[in-house]
């Protein structure tokens, strides 16, 4: 079936032949292909864009969880040590030591300082995790920055590929490569003498 060339409204035909026309659809759909993977790179970036700010916010979930977690741990703590301190000041007093002087006063500051360094490092601790989760955080989000620049760097070359493709098929239509009697390109760049 031979290609056909439209006419336009005013009744000019323009000049087309079946090569013409196979450049025309090599190029479009090589345009279209192009245009294809540029989109595809673009919502991947998005995609990946969209996943690392999802896992940050996980993150940063779990750090509001541990951060609530840690001010009850610390409550908790700090109502044992004072039931603590009371059962020991009661003990003191039931046996007759005068509380308040001496080494009834001693027992009871150390007891003290002892409960109060637990509190320290009990805060110091969860302070180190809510730091660890930011860091986590943060790099969860730089890393998915750094993967959506990546793809969509990939889109300038998807883009010069395509380019360089359709300047391809207009420079082999231009040359005439395909034309019934002309010699292929391999042929004459192979040096080979026709009988």
């Amino acid at each position: 079936m031979p290609i056909t060339c439209p006419t336009f409204g005013w009744g000019v035909k323009p000049p087309c032949n079946g090569e013409i026309a196979l450049a025309a659809i090599a190029l479009g759909a090589t345009a279209g292909s192009t245009a294809m993977q540029i989109r595809q790179a673009g919502n991947a970036a998005k995609q990946a864009e969209m996943n690392a700010e999802a896992q940050a916010q996980a993150i940063g979930q779990e750090q509001k969880r541990q951060a609530l977690e840690q001010t009850e741990n610390q409550r908790r703590a700090a109502v044992e040590q004072k039931r603590f301190r009371s059962a020991q000041f009661a003990a003191m007093a039931s046996s007759g030591a005068m509380t308040g002087t001496g080494t009834a006063l001693d027992i009871e500051a150390d007891t003290w300082a002892q409960q109060q360094l637990q509190l320290a490092d009990q805060r110091y601790l969860a302070d180190v995790q809510q730091r660890g989760l930011a860091a986590q955080a943060s790099t969860v989000r730089q890393m998915g920055a750094a993967e959506a620049s990546q793809i969509r760097g990939t889109r300038a070359g998807t883009a010069l590929q395509g380019l360089a493709s359709m300047a391809q098929i207009a420079m082999m239509y231009k040359a005439g490569a395909g034309k019934p009697g002309n010699a292929s390109s391999s042929s004459s760049s192979s040096g080979a003498k026709k009988p």
